[in-house]
């Protein structure tokens, strides 16, 4: 969050995300590739990966990134964290995955705290911190509808090669958009900050962390794999304090104590807080 914040105030979002995304959809197909795996895909399949990269990896970076310039970084991560309860709730909906108790509990804390947090950002004054949440909110839905679409296609073609697929339409969609707005033409070069952060966000973030992601799951387990997750509004937060200079409300503050007690919440086998009546 920290580093695509910087990058993306030095340089333009769609761009910068073009390349990005592309880049790092090549490198994941490559590394399995290198790996031996088999990366075709049924044609269904392959229609499905191109529809919801373009939504997950495409559509998604153009709200989350382009919020950057009126929304903090570690504001934007505690925003982000709220899409597993988009997912449960749009997967009820469509009939996919019934929604808990537990979930419906948790996601009502997160979603208090996500109302603190837009209150903290200005939200009401319907000024560009309030763009900056809804677009944030929207990029949210999109990655959870992208995570839904996943669900249903991985388990046919392996979590490495919708992951390296979607990326890549989701990347070219983003260069077709780039190329018609011509914002390549006279394009200046890249600055540091944004060199540094195609390079950090390409192999780390984009590339590195899904392959970490995806070779840890079997391992030991997508719950476990995925709790770790709960850190990166934090590290967001902090990161963001030291080395860009933001600091949070303290109503955004406690809104990010929400969600985080939302999600844990959400995580549990039974409704939370429940107290034996005799």
């Amino acid at each position: 969050f920290t580093v695509v914040k910087a990058a993306v105030l030095a340089w333009p979002v769609l761009p910068f995300s073009a390349i990005r995304i592309t880049a790092a959809g090549i490198l994941v197909l490559g590394w399995a590739l290198m790996r031996g795996s088999n990366v075709r895909m049924a044609r269904r399949d392959l229609l499905a990966a191109a529809l919801f990269g373009v939504i997950g990896q495409g559509i998604y970076q153009l709200l989350w990134a382009g919020a950057f310039g009126t929304i903090n970084a570690g504001t934007s991560a505690l925003l982000i964290a709220v899409t597993p309860f988009l997912t449960a709730i749009l997967a009820s909906l469509l009939r996919i995955d019934p929604l808990k108790p537990a979930v419906a509990v948790g996601g009502i804390i997160a979603f208090a705290g996500v109302v603190a947090v837009a209150l903290g950002e200005g939200a009401g004054a319907f000024g560009g911190e309030t763009a900056g949440v809804l677009m944030t909110l929207a990029a949210a839905v999109c990655w959870a509808v992208y995570l839904l679409a996943g669900a249903r296609v991985i388990p046919r073609v392996g979590a490495i090669a919708w992951t390296a697929w979607s990326m890549i339409f989701g990347g070219a969609a983003l260069f077709i958009i780039a190329i018609a707005d011509g914002q390549f033409v006279g394009l200046a070069a890249p600055p540091p900050a944004a060199i540094f952060g195609l390079v950090f966000s390409t192999l780390g973030s984009s590339s590195l962390a899904n392959v970490l992601y995806f070779t840890a799951v079997p391992i030991v387990g997508v719950s476990r794999v995925a709790s770790f997750q709960l850190l990166v509004p934090f590290l967001a937060v902090v990161v963001s304090a030291a080395v860009l200079s933001e600091a949070l409300e303290p109503i955004q503050a406690f809104g990010g104590a929400l969600i985080l007690l939302g999600i844990w919440a959400g995580r549990q086998t039974s409704l939370p807080f429940r107290r034996r009546l005799r």
